[in-house]
């Protein structure tokens, strides 16, 4: 079976107001190499997370292989994987997503792509647990995704005006996924609810129509961004100065910590 190679982009969701909803691919990649093994299990890392991402099969680019092989109903026997990685770890960008997602690509691709997009859509939602990072490093592009009454995930591909310059500032300090959801309350107010309804949906009409005043309220966020905001220092003076700088909407980047920004001029203003 002959080496296979996937590249995989980061992806910044939610967008504010579209929690584990909206994702969007960015231009920053991972890539992966991988190839079939008689046996054993051989990892190499390089960039990010090169001195802590796992090198057996506790690695989740591995587990993604072999939920594949068991899918398609073939035997797993070994692997040799090289991870060259440029996403930042735990910063918001999708990189455990990159990972599963390279893991799926890849081992598709090494049995000779038996399994459908919609297969990978649906099996990595099912270990990532939602939808909205992998969606967008499958598909590329804006992506909106939901699951049905019956637990499957349903997704599209949705236009954005492309005079848009998408700026993130990455800090140096990490927050889990985890740490961010346990932040989230059991319920909210339905005052909250509507706000976030009304506010996702003018950003889906800003994004399609390119309606810059639209922005600054379509990025308004109750359902998550308040009650993740103390793990990520003083967000709201971060908002200010990007505002201040010209960027025309700004939250936080998925679970956080980084900050993403929409410009329509002058992104390293902002930046």
């Amino acid at each position: 079976m002959a080496l296979v190679r996937v590249q995989v982009p980061a992806s910044t969701t939610n967008l504010g107001p579209g929690f584990d909803a909206l994702g969007v691919a960015l231009r920053l990649y991972n890539r992966v190499e991988l190839d079939d093994l008689p046996w054993g299990i051989s990892i190499q890392v390089e960039g990010e997370g090169k001195n802590t991402i796992p090198r057996d099969e506790s690695n989740i680019s591995v587990q993604a292989v072999k939920r594949v092989y068991e899918k398609a109903g073939r035997s797993f026997r070994g692997l040799w994987m090289k991870q060259r990685n440029h996403i930042p770890l735990a910063r918001g960008l999708g990189s455990s997503s990159a990972a599963l997602v390279g893991g799926l690509v890849g081992a598709n691709l090494m049995l000779g792509g038996p399994l459908t997009m919609d297969d990978l859509v649906q099996l990595a939602v099912e270990m990532e647990g939602h939808p909205d990072n992998v969606v967008p490093a499958l598909l590329g592009g804006f992506c909106i995704s939901a699951v049905d009454a019956a637990g499957r995930t349903v997704y599209t591909r949705a236009p954005v005006v492309d005079r848009y310059l998408w700026v993130i500032v990455v800090p140096s300090f990490e927050v889990s996924t985890k740490a961010a959801r346990q932040k989230l309350p059991r319920q909210v107010p339905l005052a909250d609810a509507i706000f976030n309804v009304q506010r996702v949906s003018m950003l889906l009409a800003a994004f399609a129509t390119g309606q810059d005043a639209l922005f600054r309220n379509a990025m308004e966020d109750r359902l998550h961004q308040p009650y993740r905001a103390g793990l990520m220092g003083p967000l709201e003076e971060v908002f200010a100065a990007a505002r201040k700088a010209g960027a025309l909407g700004v939250c936080i980047s998925g679970a956080g910590p980084c900050v993403l920004a929409i410009c329509s001029q002058n992104p390293g203003r902002v930046g």
